[in-house]
């Protein structure tokens, strides 16, 4: 049971002066003993991590993590998925509402935020933590059947849910998901398209039907079903990624570029993020497009020697090659020990017959190891 006037409350917002307001409003109620706060979503993952929490009053838009990311790791974790969750935000579009309701949040506030708004939310959120409906109370015995491997007590859980409250889609898109995890494709299928059908915002069943047609070839319709969740929830970057990657294999590498610079952009762009494409797209045949993201990693990162490396070996293969020498005579200035980067640039300058350049990097290379036969070799056709 969750006590309203002893519970541990975390705020997190990426703006002080929002959990300093609400901070001020619960204390004027009266809700809460202890107070954390997190001014990003990877200070609210670490708080989380060492202190008991019973409520989160989460912002929706933040920079690093956003809320919809925060409140999905909650709930993937067992020892946090049962911490209240209400949601705060300036938005309501359906984006918004698809994310949270993937997420299973508790109750959400649209801002302006009032006291008696807040009370409202934050009784009724504690009340049925307290007094569970039985929708909850099955759904949540289910999970657990889930994790324990009992699929089969899990399906049961599920359908007395679903007569417990018949007019809703969750029950029917969890007894979807669990037939996924136990490997039924085909009643998975059936029950997501039904969910799908019903609310034209589930965009947990579109996502899995879309990895339910990859997993049996069948592109075409896995396009449409990611597509689809994509329109819903453009934020979401994982699913972006995958939708990216479907239409490499199709063949669309327009549309797929399109649809990685959008998840890019939605996502803050994080290097990591950039490079997993980049090494993608090198695999599948997309050269350029690959050699673009990696000039803007280097913009960004320009003392990486590995990115320089890396760029200036898919400039060669694009038959760049002075474009290569810029990058890898800036990684040779970062790195002197480095062979591979002299070995490149020694080829390369020889390609552009600059011997006289060559002859520097590959009798570098011998001072170190003057039993390297490539370098000993490039540099007889230097003379």
């Amino acid at each position: 049971m969750i006590d309203l006037l002893q519970m541990n409350v975390l705020l997190v917002d990426d703006m002080p002066s929002m959990t300093k307001f609400i901070y001020k409003m619960m204390r004027n109620l009266g809700f809460g003993k202890e107070f954390f706060i997190a001014n990003s979503g990877r200070e609210a993952m670490e708080i989380l991590a060492r202190e008991h929490v019973d409520l989160v009053l989460l912002d929706y838009n933040m920079p690093d993590m956003s809320g919809s990311e925060v409140l999905s790791r909650i709930r993937e974790e067992s020892k946090w998925r049962d911490i209240q969750v209400i949601m705060v935000t300036a938005e309501a579009y359906s984006d918004f509402v698809a994310e949270i309701g993937e997420s299973e949040v508790d109750a959400y506030i649209i801002k302006p935020i009032t006291v008696q708004i807040l009370e409202e939310k934050i009784r009724q959120v504690i009340d049925r933590a307290n007094n569970p409906p039985p929708l909850d109370f099955h759904l949540k015995r289910s999970r657990d059947f889930v994790e324990s491997g009992d699929y089969e007590s899990a399906i049961n859980e599920v359908l007395l849910a679903m007569e417990a409250n018949p007019n809703l889609t969750r029950p029917i898109r969890e007894l979807g998901y669990i037939y996924y995890l136990k490997g039924d494709l085909e009643d998975a299928k059936t029950w997501f398209e039904k969910a799908a059908g019903l609310n034209r915002l589930d965009v947990f069943s579109c996502h899995y039907l879309g990895q339910i047609y990859l997993r049996q070839d069948d592109i075409e319709k896995a396009v449409f079903y990611l597509e689809r969740a994509m329109k819903i929830s453009p934020r979401h970057l994982e699913r972006g990624i995958d939708f990216a990657k479907t239409l490499v294999k199709m063949g669309k590498e327009k549309k797929a570029i399109e649809v990685f610079n959008r998840t890019m952009e939605l996502s803050g762009s994080t290097v990591g993020l950039k490079e997993e494409i980049a090494d993608y797209c090198v695999e599948n045949g997309m050269i350029s497009y690959s050699i673009k993201l990696l000039e803007g990693l280097i913009y960004e990162k320009p003392k990486r020697v590995d990115l320089l490396l890396k760029l200036g070996k898919l400039l060669e293969k694009n038959n760049e090659i002075s474009k290569a020498v810029t990058h890898l005579a800036r990684a040779s200035q970062l790195d002197k020990e480095n062979i591979e980067i002299r070995l490149h640039l020694g080829r390369d300058y020889l390609a552009l017959k600059k011997p006289m350049l060559a002859e520097k990097p590959l009798r570098e290379i011998l001072e170190v190891n003057p039993d390297n036969k490539l370098a000993r070799e490039l540099l007889r056709q230097c003379l």
